[in-house]
């Protein structure tokens, strides 16, 4: 079985791209490859990694992030300098609160910018803090990383290309850099967050970030269960329940009507999301979604891998298929990722499933077996049933951990000598 990696063609060009851009390394870790890499080259094709397998997980502040797309830098970072398990925890919480926080503060989708916009702000601490530097330099890099680390939502929309997997990682891999300049002296400006306010329309007046660390942002933190957008983890939820209630129906279906939120149809059910050309529109297809979970009673990677959402099946329902505002849902969850699908089959009859909490939502979290097995599921064909359950004794003891390399040497499998 092909170990996932090589199974992303967008992590293969990384790879092959970051080896000829900055040679070969023996400091930091590719999942999956036996031979070391660069600092670089591993958050970077890590990065691009995490974000193709779309099982990442979500912050919604002002919009969805992905906190978990800083972890890759974390990671490399530490192993390159011999950190702790806990120096690990502390620089992935610096990195997670920072980004949030920032997402907290402004919307980047409302000025034309991506989200992952905000870890331009959070590399720069993660960074400073596993190599101890000054606060006046962290803040250095913060400004040099935060003037240059805007990425245009155009990523996200239409038909998806494979840059939506690189944003954060080259984020990341600038936002090192950044700091590196700034350990040597380069100076940074201060208020760049301040100036894209106040500058970039729609402005918005007595902009701050909040900096009480009494209130944590990880605790708001969702899992997917489903490798798919996160705002169509209620839909693909409902389509499997009514999946198994269909009873090999799929064929007298007349017509399926999905209530959500405007913000998420906006996203989800464009036009160009009925028609997907590329599996980084699929996966973030609302109809093309909903029609796999209803015939195949779930969303896996699998699916993906061969192309399922091709299949002529998948199409047929997919034209069955209308979206519109729930009034129900929106007056009973303003701001909520649930959903309410219904099915109409040719004799009159109908089924409907509302999932207002998608599992995995932060009200509702994945329970420890449903974890397990969605890291399982992933990481047997990298690292090996003992590997995958060694990983798994090293992060629940991860606070103790004396040498991160402990773990990321796990990481690396038995895969062929490949390097990034």
């Amino acid at each position: 079985m092909r170990i996932w990696i090589r199974r992303i063609r967008a992590c293969k060009y990384s790879r092959e791209t970051i080896r000829k851009t900055f040679g070969d390394g023996n400091t930091a870790t590719v999942i999956g490859y036996p031979r070391p890499a660069t600092v670089e080259g591993a958050l970077f094709v890590n990065g691009v990694l995490v974000r193709s397998l779309d099982m990442n997980d979500t912050y919604i502040g002002t919009e969805p992030l992905h906190p978990s797309e800083v972890l890759p830098t974390a990671l490399a970072l530490c192993e390159e300098n011999g950190r702790t398990g806990r120096d690990l925890i502390e620089a992935v919480v610096a990195g997670y609160e920072a980004s949030m926080r920032v997402n907290d503060a402004i919307s980047f989708i409302e000025r034309g910018f991506h989200p992952l916009c905000a870890a331009a702000y959070g590399i720069p601490l993660i960074a400073g803090k596993i190599w101890g530097l000054p606060k006046e330099v962290v803040a250095n890099a913060v400004g040099i990383s935060g003037a240059r680390g805007f990425t245009s939502f155009v990523v996200n929309s239409g038909a998806i290309s494979m840059v939506k997997a690189m944003g954060l990682a080259a984020t990341a891999a600038d936002g090192v850099f950044a700091t590196r300049l700034a350990a040597q002296g380069f100076t940074g400006p201060s208020g760049t967050l301040e100036w894209l306010a106040s500058k970039m329309k729609p402005s918005k007046e007595g902009f701050a970030v909040d900096l009480e660390l009494a209130r944590y942002r990880l605790p708001r933190v969702a899992f997917k269960r489903f490798p798919i957008q996160i705002e169509l983890q209620a839909v693909a939820e409902a389509g499997a329940s009514l999946s198994a209630q269909m009873k090999g129906r799929a064929q007298d279906i007349l017509a399926i009507t999905v209530e959500t939120y405007p913000g998420i149809i906006g996203r989800v059910a464009e036009p160009t999301k009925f028609r997907p050309q590329t599996k980084g529109t699929a996966d973030h297809s609302l109809p093309v979604c909903l029609a796999m979970a209803l015939l195949d009673g779930d969303v896996t990677a699998v699916q993906f891998e061969k192309d399922r959402w091709r299949a002529q099946d998948v199409m047929v329902l997919v034209e069955k298929i209308t979206v519109k505002p729930g009034e129900s849902l929106i007056a009973k969850l303003s701001k909520g990722r649930g959903a309410s699908v219904e099915i109409v089959f040719a004799d009159g009859q109908s089924l409907r499933e509302t999932v207002e909490v998608p599992e995995g939502d932060a009200e509702r979290p994945l329970s420890r077996a449903s974890l397990e097995r969605k890291f399982t599921n992933f990481a047997v064909p990298v690292v090996s049933n003992v590997g995958a359950e060694r990983v798994m004794s090293l992060v629940d003891g991860l606070e103790e951990l004396k040498d991160v390399g402990e773990l990321t040497r796990v990481l690396r499998g038995a895969g062929k000598q490949n390097p990034a």
